[in-house]
């Protein structure tokens, strides 16, 4: 039987707003000694997937940039030096569609084995909606930060889908963690394990100690709030934007307290910290509890790079090949 030559795929041409986003068909892609080709089952939709098509985010691309960078899938044919995948095998990536990569928003993807993982057991679409959040915590808890069990983790911002993983890799790696949320959600950052505090005007009242590190989600606490809760040689990590560009902060007191501030996008991580992450969360996928999704079809893709930017769309978005 022949090869399929042809494929369904949404892409862009040149950077915009959402709607120059395109559905169609494109050349099936062909693989090198070291790419697999997978037959995608779902991609999921991530703001940096609108940061890629914005432009905000500066990447290579290509001509037909197809977007995404998450899916799962199984692949279909494999180049001569890729030895630990095989046809038939279901696969993860979450690592294309920016760096001069294509993306995985089509049915079907060339991937090189060193950006693959082995599907775990249990629902491809639930783990598909951990991964991105899932790896931005991973590498949080277990590379940037060097915390060590029962040190203290402040998480602001725990609501959110890094959030409620950051919760659970500090939970695993012995870690106490304590969130700023919406009372509304306190029974559910509860029960992922950690101490949950209102995050009202005031929050910093209702810690009983300076903690080791935070991590700010939501880039809405003043930077020098921030630095007083934390203990001498502390850790602030952003992975939010404040609306205010430009900030101040004690200088004097910041360096005499071995303080330190850095922020991070994981889009800049190496190959080697991603591999890092995704080993990391296979070897706990059995404990790690995955977001709330949602399914689109791709002829909704652009609508769906939309929904991802809106605060109030709560579930993850994953887009429908199958």
């Amino acid at each position: 039987m022949n090869e399929v030559q042809m494929m369904k795929a949404a892409y862009f041409t040149q950077t915009g707003d959402a709607d120059q986003i395109q559905v169609g068909q494109l050349p099936v892609p062909a693989i090198g000694p070291t790419d697999a080709l997978v037959k995608i089952q779902e991609a999921a939709v991530d703001r940096v997937d609108g940061y890629v098509r914005s432009g905000a985010f500066q990447t290579p691309t290509k001509p037909q940039q197809i977007i995404g960078r998450d899916a799962w899938g199984t692949v279909v044919k494999v180049g001569a030096q890729v030895h630990a995948f095989h046809i038939g095998d279901r696969v993860w990536t979450n690592s294309m569609g920016y760096g001069g990569r294509q993306g995985v928003t089509a049915q079907f993807a060339a991937i090189p084995e060193s950006r693959l993982f082995s599907m775990p057991a249990g629902d491809p679409s639930s783990w598909l909606a951990l991964v991105h959040p899932g790896a931005t915590a991973a590498i949080i808890v277990t590379q940037l930060l060097k915390l060590k069990p029962d040190q203290t983790l402040l998480i602001e911002g725990g609501a959110g889908h890094v959030g409620r993983l950051l919760i659970q890799c500090a939970k695993i790696a012995g870690l106490h963690a304590i969130t700023t949320a919406n009372p509304r959600d306190f029974p559910a950052l509860e029960a992922l394990g950690s101490e949950v505090i209102d995050y009202a005007a005031g929050w910093e009242q209702q810690l009983s100690q300076l903690v080791d590190a935070i991590i700010d989600t939501s880039g809405r606490v003043p930077l020098q709030l921030n630095l007083d809760q934390l203990a001498l040689g502390g850790c602030i990590i952003l992975i939010a934007a404040s609306q205010n560009p430009e900030v101040t902060f004690n200088l004097p007191k910041f360096y005499m307290a071995e303080q330190q501030l850095r922020g991070f996008v994981i889009s800049h991580a190496s190959l080697e910290s991603l591999t890092q992450a995704g080993e990391w969360l296979l070897a706990h996928a059995d404990v790690l509890k995955a977001p709330a999704f949602e399914r689109l079809p791709l002829s909704k893709a652009a609508s769906a790079q939309e929904m991802v930017m809106d605060p109030r769309v709560k579930e993850r978005l994953l887009i429908d090949l199958s």
